[in-house]
């Protein structure tokens, strides 16, 4: 991989709607939907707002596991508590251990639980 798209990754910048690669050998891919759709957030739309850990795995935090109220914290800029966390990275465990990605596929999309809800 050269030239502009390289410079990028080395930097750390990804185009909109791509996600973070972790290194230049690591493919470039597109953000999905998430499982719950475009969220309004506190940066103005939110799908997966994504987390690495220790070993380089990239998950989505927005996941089915969570409740509306972690899902509302999220949205609102709060950085990942360790329950949110533990929570995302185990649906995302759960997901490759049945030869899943972690991310959503765009025939994933629900709705999430409480959305219909009051904030």
């Amino acid at each position: 991989m050269n030239g502009l798209l390289h410079d990028m990754i080395q930097q750390g910048i990804a185009s909109y709607g791509a996600r973070y690669a972790e290194s230049p050998s690591e493919p470039l891919s597109m953000k999905g939907k998430g499982y719950f759709g475009m969220l309004p957030s506190s940066e103005g739309v939110s799908t997966e707002i994504s987390a690495t850990n220790d070993q380089g795995m990239s998950f989505p935090l927005l996941v089915p596991t969570l409740t509306q109220q972690e899902v509302n914290y999220l949205l609102q800029g709060g950085q990942p508590t360790e329950d949110i966390y533990n929570k995302a990275m185990m649906f995302a465990q759960s997901r490759q251990a049945s030869g899943q990605s972690p991310f959503a596929e765009p025939t994933e999309l629900r709705m999430p639980v409480g959305l219909l809800e009051s904030r």
